[in-house]
């Protein structure tokens, strides 16, 4: 069979079924890495021996991605995909990895907090907290999806795209509690001294980042299927 028809079927490519597959493993790396955010933010640990260990654990995730993601590029690199669709599948690694960064430099801030503590008010602490374990819960939930659109992307378009825009729905879920979550900061500034603010603001808008790079990866995936006709 060859490439066109396969294409006009909606199968992929050996080099783009591979690709995909790596994607994934890079999605499912970056839900372990939002696993450990959560028990960090919820305060799910003994100390800060535990944040440390769980900030080593997502540093290592990090790592493991950063090899997946070389990989990947060696192959495009090879040719293992076609020139025309080369950039969007770099963009699409690129986005999917940025996720691991981002929950990597999320962990090592919370974890500077953690070892030296702001001078903070602990119920409003507690409440921005818990506002930013809801934030990453819903990139945990994208990523879930993600993953599934990975594995149906080619074989149903219909279904690719629904899980598509259930994606882009938990995005702007999250911008609504992102939104309410930065109001309730800045509305709180009087109560607040200058570190404590600067951290709140900056975990806040990295944990809401996490969430933006999912919808970004889905709308590769569908922009690849797209191209390829599926």
């Amino acid at each position: 069979m060859n490439s066109l028809i396969r294409r006009v079927r909606g199968f992929f490519l050996p080099g783009e079924k591979e690709a995909f597959a790596r994607i994934s493993e890079l999605a499912r790396l970056g839900q372990e890495s939002l696993d450990l955010l959560i028990k960090i933010l919820s305060g799910a640990h003994n100390g800060l021996a535990d944040v440390e260990s769980y900030t080593a654990k997502i540093s290592a995730l990090e790592k493991e991605g950063d090899r997946i993601t070389q990989s990947i590029e060696e192959r495009l690199g090879r040719g293992s995909i076609s020139a025309s669709l080369a950039n969007d599948f770099e963009r699409l690694v690129d986005s999917v990895d940025s996720i691991l960064d981002r929950a990597h430099s999320l962990s090592r801030q919370l974890r500077r907090v953690t070892k030296r503590p702001l001078r903070q008010a602990k119920e409003f602490d507690a409440l921005i907290r818990k506002e930013q374990v809801r934030l990453i819960e819903i990139g945990r939930q994208q990523l879930h999806t993600l993953r599934q659109l990975l594995e149906t992307a080619g074989s149903d378009r219909v279904k690719a795209l629904e899980m598509a825009r259930e994606i882009e729905k938990l995005e702007e879920q999250g911008d609504d509690v992102k939104d309410a979550m930065l109001d309730e900061i800045y509305g709180s500034w009087e109560k607040l001294d200058y570190a404590s603010f600067h951290n709140y603001i900056q975990t806040t808008i990295e944990a809401d980042d996490i969430l933006d790079l999912c919808e970004d990866a889905s709308d590769l995936v569908i922009a690849v299927t797209k191209a390829l006709g599926a």
